[in-house]
């Protein structure tokens, strides 16, 4: 596990840290499927004790986002092709819900914000800077939840990109090219800046769609190579 994936602790709580941390990390699929995190190591990469490390992942993984394991570490779960399936056909339920009400409440500086957001998305895939990609695509999209003013949706669609979001690991380098996305990403603007709510309902689903279609290619192969082996 690289250390680079995390920064360093601030001076607030260090349990709040850890997990904002993690989260970011689970998110923005900088942590892809099965890989473990030992709790010492964590410690050792953000400059602080084992103990908010252990308290952050031990509530992670109460809530089913982490598995815990024995010798004090933790890993990401693997995920099915059923499993994931299942979760886009959510995600596309909550996030269209989300893109069909911020079309009618997002201001123009939201809509700037968002514009300069998938710039930089755009110039990162380019650049093939994946960890970079994966997290300007998290804040693109959190800008247009976020202004659907649904904070408990909000809170749905988090823990659905904590599950969902390793991943995302999964979509580059086959995804490199970014043609889908940013033609979805394209209509997006389009229907916001025009306040086309049932429009940036369908953008998003399809970008779900698409970048489901290549996560579950990915599942599939490593399903099939798992049964190979045995």
């Amino acid at each position: 596990m690289s250390t680079a994936l995390f920064n360093a602790a601030p001076r607030k709580s260090l349990v709040t840290h850890v997990e904002d941390e993690i989260r970011a990390a689970l998110i923005e699929g900088r942590l892809e499927p099965g890989t473990r995190l030992v709790t010492k190591d964590l410690a050792h990469s953000l400059g602080i004790s084992i103990t908010p490390v252990r308290e952050a992942l031990v509530r992670f993984a109460a809530s089913g986002v982490l598995a815990a394991e024995p010798a004090q570490s933790f890993r990401v779960p693997t995920m099915t092709v059923a499993q994931y399936s299942e979760i886009a056909e959510i995600r596309k339920s909550v996030e269209g819900l989300a893109a069909y009400n911020a079309a009618g409440k997002i201001n123009g500086s939201e809509i700037a914000e968002m514009r300069g957001l998938l710039k930089k998305y755009l110039a990162a895939k380019a650049e093939k800077n994946q960890h970079l990609a994966l997290t300007l695509n998290k804040e693109f999209r959190f800008v247009l939840y976020a202004a659907a003013r649904m904070p408990t949706l909000l809170g749905v669609i988090e823990m659905l990109w904590l599950r969902a979001g390793p991943g995302f690991n999964y979509l580059y380098p086959e995804a490199q090219s970014g043609s889908s996305d940013h033609h979805n990403y394209d209509d997006l603007m389009q229907a916001l800046q025009h306040k086309r709510a049932d429009a940036a309902r369908a953008a998003i689903e399809h970008a779900i769609e698409d970048g489901a279609r290549i996560v579950i290619e990915a599942l599939q192969q490593r399903e099939a190579q798992r049964v190979t082996v045995r």
